[in-house]
């Protein structure tokens, strides 16, 4: 089945791209290369930790030096297709208010890292992060950007420590127009049974 969809995906790219027509040694790279692009590797593998129910304990500061909120809410984890990803639903409340999020996590064969996709019903936005995985430390570090709604790109930077098989902590810190990184929001996440 995965071999007819690569080969499904080659010739619909093939076609659109006007490649039918390449040698055949060509059209085998070619192959080859979207082969690659496709595989599950351990870097895949790696993200199935995240898979389950999870309570969140959540804290988020919305300046500097102001009182954080808390909340306890959900994530719930689920391996898509075929093991390429990760999506995450999050259930809760922020800053006293119903939230959900979706998040999809997953690692870019070719660009050789991990890129997380957020959105949530606070925002149209879109939150789009890259990053890499650390293994002695058991930390992936993303870095990207949120839409600031005052106009304007703020940068963000993402970590997540894998504490335990049952617990991971993720520290989000965004830079303030002075240049100042400010830790915004903590969420310890401990496995449900």
């Amino acid at each position: 089945m995965k071999k007819i969809a690569i080969t499904l995906t080659f010739g619909i790219l093939s076609a659109a791209l006007g490649s039918a027509q390449m040698p055949e040694q060509d059209q085998a790279k070619a192959m080859e290369a979207y082969t690659k692009a496709a595989a599950v590797t351990a870097e895949h593998k790696a993200l199935e930790y995240f898979a389950g129910r999870w309570k969140v304990e959540a804290k988020m500061w919305a300046m500097p030096g102001a009182p954080p909120t808390e909340s306890v809410n959900t994530n719930e984890g689920e391996v898509i297709l075929g093991g390429r990803y990760v999506r995450l639903t999050y259930k809760g409340e922020m800053m006293g208010q119903p939230f959900e999020g979706l998040q999809i996590s997953g690692y870019d064969n070719i660009a050789k890292a991990y890129t997380t996709f957020w959105i949530d019903n606070s925002s149209t936005s879109f939150y789009l992060l890259r990053g890499m995985y650390d293994a002695a430390k058991k930390t992936y570090t993303f870095k990207g950007s949120w839409a600031d709604p005052l106009g304007g790109e703020t940068p963000v930077r993402m970590i997540i420590k894998i504490v335990s098989p049952d617990e991971y902590v993720s520290e989000t810190y965004m830079t303030q127009p002075d240049g100042k990184e400010f830790l915004s929001m903590i969420d310890r996440s401990v496995r449900l049974k």
